[in-house]
């Protein structure tokens, strides 16, 4: 693949691409997954730019070890000497990919848009699942997590309107039993009064805790869809159920979309949307609904396969569909207005009142959907504009400070220096910068260059605005307060 077009596709085109890559080399998902999540750490965790100086780097394997090392250091709690190994060779794989995968002659994009539309016919096979009412389709909340618990609580409580009775808690427990390698007191279990048990939402933060007093019985669901384990919190929540009921009989389930194997397989149950989805559907079977909850449940029934799950038929079509006007839909896909885009539009506003109260200067014209870019009065003092050269910004400065925008799920800020066209005097003073705070061993030639990097913030699935520009806030004063301490090592007085 030519290497300028490769680093011309954005993040998720190029991700996708080797995904499929990766599919129609028989991968598991799960090792698929694992892989591309591990490929793209550095461009997750550093930027586009240390991630593509790194792939094309001449001396690969010493700058891949010094890049993730100061990554992994910063952002991992593991041990990154074990760690390093792993990420450096996922990342030679997707190297190899691109240095050896021939690419047909790129359309532009009028061409595949044209082509795309006077080939509509081809989206009348998806007219069945896209012409039915879904209520979690118009509320935007398909794979939202706080979502899916909150709608698995309601029907894990035997004494709510959905009709289902205690069904659905009964076939959790029934599959915890038939999961478990244990045999004592299953007929205790399966016939107990299940009536009785109360359904509690983030108590004590866990997802979902079913308890029955009288039954001496709990169930502590910690429920991932997007994300995985953090913080030891299943050793946490198992410690808390503990403590808080003695002599109960105790269940710990860990689902996940696909089942993904749990850091406690001895305590911790797993179980996937899939047998879920099974539970609720045998308990459909045998109930008779009221239309309303019919409709409810036939609507998350159908999320869960479509989106959560995988239709296989779906898939098959959407294939099809994509490898013939993939351009046009990765175009499509590219400007569709998402989470991201949200998000994205949060850090302009945010950006915008900054620069209107005199904290910064907001570039709008450079900032878009994953970046937002901006500088300060002080750091332009520190590396001041050339009005006799032009950066790869096309900008008469030399750095910018970037908010990097992850799938609107979470975001850091970072300042980052661009050395292309870049003025002695100013590569002197970047060569300074780099002293004090040296982000990773550089080729002399080097293009761009991190200096700081906050720490990255998570975003809830419900994106609230005033919560981001609190966020916000604390990082500009971080990034402030980094800027006075390296003025004082440059011995810069504003």
């Amino acid at each position: 693949m030519d290497v300028e077009h490769a680093k011309s596709l954005s993040y998720k085109t190029i991700r996708k691409l080797y995904k499929n890559y990766l599919e129609r080399r028989e991968l598991g998902p799960n090792t698929v997954g694992t892989v591309t999540g591990d490929t793209f750490y550095l461009w997750n965790n550093a930027g586009k730019e240390v991630f593509w100086d790194t792939v094309f780097a001449a001396e690969f394997e010493k700058t891949a070890r010094s890049a993730f090392t100061e990554v992994l250091t910063n952002n991992s709690s593991g041990d990154v000497l074990k760690l390093l190994n792993g990420y450096i060779g996922n990342l030679r794989r997707f190297r190899d990919f691109i240095l050896t995968t021939e690419t047909e002659p790129e359309k532009d994009d009028a061409t595949a848009l044209k082509e795309f539309l006077l080939d509509i016919e081809c989206l009348d096979p998806l007219a069945e699942w896209t012409s039915k009412f879904n209520i979690f389709d118009i509320l935007k909340i398909s794979r939202v997590e706080i979502r899916h618990s909150n709608m698995l609580a309601w029907l894990l409580n035997p004494n709510e309107n959905h009709g289902l009775g205690d069904s659905v808690l009964r076939g959790f427990i029934q599959y915890v039993i038939v999961s478990s390698e244990e045999d004592t007191d299953i007929f205790e279990k399966l016939l107990m009064d299940c009536h009785d048990f109360i359904v509690q939402r983030e108590w004590h933060s866990i997802d979902i805790l079913a308890s029955s007093e009288k039954e001496r019985f709990v169930i502590c669901i910690e429920n991932k869809i997007d994300s995985g384990e953090h913080d030891d919190q299943l050793n946490r929540y198992r410690k808390i159920v503990e403590d808080n009921f003695p002599g109960y009989e105790k269940m710990f389930i860990y689902l996940t979309p696909k089942g993904e194997e749990v850091s406690d397989p001895i305590n911790w149950y797993v179980m996937s949307y899939q047998d879920v989805l099974n539970v609720i559907e045998n308990a459909k079977r045998k109930a008779k609904l009221l239309p309303e909850a019919e409709l409810l449940i036939g609507n998350y029934t159908d999320t869960l396969r479509r989106d959560i799950v995988g239709d296989e038929r779906l898939a098959k079509i959407c294939a099809e569909i994509y490898n013939k006007h993939q351009k046009a839909l990765d175009l499509i896909f590219e400007n569709r207005p998402d989470r991201a885009s949200d998000v994205a539009d949060i850090f302009k506003r945010w950006a915008a009142e900054k620069e209107a109260q005199g904290k910064l200067i907001y570039d709008a014209r450079l900032s878009g959907k994953t970046s937002v870019r901006f500088k300060t009065a002080k750091m332009s003092k520190i590396l001041p504009d050339a009005e006799d050269a032009v950066s790869a910004w096309g900008t008469h400065n030399f750095y910018f400070y970037h908010i990097s925008n992850i799938d609107g799920k979470e975001f850091f800020m970072q300042l980052v220096l661009n050395a292309q066209n870049i003025p002695k005097r100013l590569r002197d003073v970047c060569d300074r910068i780099n002293e004090f705070y040296p982000s990773k061993k550089r080729k002399t030639n080097w293009q761009w260059h991190t200096v700081y990097t906050t720490k990255h913030s998570k975003i809830e699935d419900e994106v609230m605005e005033e919560k981001i520009f609190e966020q916000l806030d604390k990082k500009l004063e971080e990034i402030l307060a980094f800027e006075d301490k390296l003025a004082e090592k440059l011995g810069v007085i504003f």
